[in-house]
């Protein structure tokens, strides 16, 4: 099979997945339906991002403004459920946080409620039109071009930007750490949609990078979590729960921290330079 098939099938197959998820959510909107969706649409937004990249179309442009407002849409529902868990596990120890849970409960019944609804208002037939459209205009564009240097470059690209917030971190500007997050998340998305088109990469390549992108993830659960107590008890919260739960952040973030020069194991830093497990 052709390099632009394999990578056209890959972008397929996503579709066909997220249409199923969404399906799904449309249904019954629970936890696991909803994180799924959210998933699958980062994984259906890396492959559009490398192939508008590639190949810059208007209808892939569009399918990218679209799910990224579906991904968004849902921010709310997933920080609560999140938070919810968190809460729930330690509401023996610490019974402060009894108001904060309840009100974590309220608010994540008031959102499931309205899931279902927000689900069937998004318009799959609208978008499948343009993954079409994408797909054949792709088609020919791909008969024409030697994609794998093209790819790499777009790899290579995303890898710079993880770096570059990478270099750019500060402990103390939580923000910096998200963005960083959200470069790495991009380029792992990335890797996976293209990896039968890439140098070999070690086996456990993406597994490492997912763990790389747990500590981040957790870094930031713990940012939206305090902020969120910061607001239910008024900028006041009670002392207990301020101390427990910095003691808590302070302990992901330097889990973290001991870890991070890890990214600069999963890609080259320049274009003609070795790959790192190459050397």
């Amino acid at each position: 099979m052709q390099d632009g098939q394999l990578l056209l099938t890959a972008f397929d197959k996503l579709w066909k997945k997220y249409c199923k998820r969404l399906q799904h959510c449309q249904q019954a909107a629970s936890e696991d339906a909803v994180h799924k969706f959210r998933i699958c649409c980062r994984r259906l937004l890396a492959i559009i991002e490398l192939l508008q990249a590639i190949a810059p179309q208007k209808a892939l442009g569009k399918l990218r403004k679209n799910l990224k407002s579906q991904l968004d849409q849902f921010d709310e529902l997933r920080d609560t459920q999140v938070m919810l868990l968190e809460v729930s596990s330690n509401s023996d120890k610490l019974p402060e946080l009894a108001t904060f849970q309840r009100y974590l409960q309220l608010n994540e019944q008031r959102l499931l409620a309205k899931a279902p609804s927000s689900f069937l208002d998004l318009n799959s037939k609208t978008l499948h039109k343009l993954q079409q459209q994408a797909l054949k205009t792709l088609a020919k564009e791909f008969g024409k071009t030697d994609l794998k240097p093209l790819i790499l470059a777009t790899i290579d690209n995303t890898y710079s930007i993880a770096l570059e917030r990478y270099r750019a971190i500060d402990p103390n500007q939580t923000d910096t750490l998200h963005r960083h997050r959200i470069a790495v998340k991009k380029l792992r998305y990335m890797l996976a949609s293209a990896q039968v088109l890439l140098p070999d990469l070690p086996e456990d390549h993406l597994k490492r990078l997912q763990t790389y992108l747990t500590y981040l993830g957790e870094i930031q659960n713990s940012c939206v979590l305090l902020n969120s107590l910061n607001r239910f008890f008024a900028h006041q919260p009670p002392d207990m729960l301020q101390k427990h739960y910095q003691q808590r952040h302070q302990a992901i973030l330097n889990d973290y921290m001991t870890q991070r020069s890890e990214i600069l194991q999963f890609w080259r830093q320049q274009k003609n330079d070795p790959f790192p497990w190459a050397q």
